[in-house]
């Protein structure tokens, strides 16, 4: 069994605060069948009103509630085994956190693939939004076809974007360092 962790980051997968990297606060969920998309829309509103409850900085929210639009958009749309999922966790500490969604999926090889190849071309983005406007020039002229997700989130809403292939199954982790809710949290026992 072979893991592909594949990070922007130089030496760890994502910035996780040192002092405390356990969960502060986590929401997840999983679906057993094909999510539609008045699903992808109650997913992404559910995992905005707990980043909310979780951080005061409604920028932030609004960017994680996008992404969140996004990645459950391409869970209905690239699965291809119904067993999917997303979650949203709070790490570190009081003081210095990391918010992270995480979206998991199956995929065929040939999905796997050019995903694969997207996310590379996202992270060695030197501007992910010359890389965005690029690619909007791009699918403009096709019919049904967008593809632009993954890079709207790096770019628009400037959140780091890692992945991992394990078998046939996908991880996409976006993150960012947030300054949590003073006195909302409390430590897991």
């Amino acid at each position: 069994m072979t893991v592909r962790w594949v990070s922007a980051q130089k030496a760890l997968s994502m910035p996780v605060p040192t002092t405390d990297s356990r969960p502060k606060a986590v929401l997840t969920i999983t679906m057993s069948s094909f999510p539609s998309a008045r699903v992808v829309g109650a997913v992404s509103r559910l995992v905005s009103e707990f980043c909310y409850s979780l951080v005061d900085d409604p920028d932030i929210v609004a960017r994680f509630h996008m992404a969140a639009q996004e990645l459950a958009e391409n869970l209905a749309k690239y699965s291809s085994g119904p067993d999917v999922s997303i979650s949203a966790e709070l790490l570190g500490s009081d003081t210095s956190a990391v918010l992270r969604l995480m979206a998991r999926n199956r995929g065929t090889p040939e999905q796997l693939r050019d995903v694969e190849c997207r996310l590379r071309e996202i992270q060695s983005a030197e501007d992910p939004v010359e890389l965005y406007d690029r690619l909007i020039r791009e699918v403009a002229p096709l019919d049904d076809v967008s593809g632009l997700g993954l890079i709207r989130i790096r770019a628009e809403g400037g959140l780091n974007v890692d992945y991992a292939i394990e078998g046939n199954e996908l991880t996409i982790s976006v993150h960012s360092s947030v300054a949590p809710q003073k006195g909302r949290l409390q430590c897991r026992q």
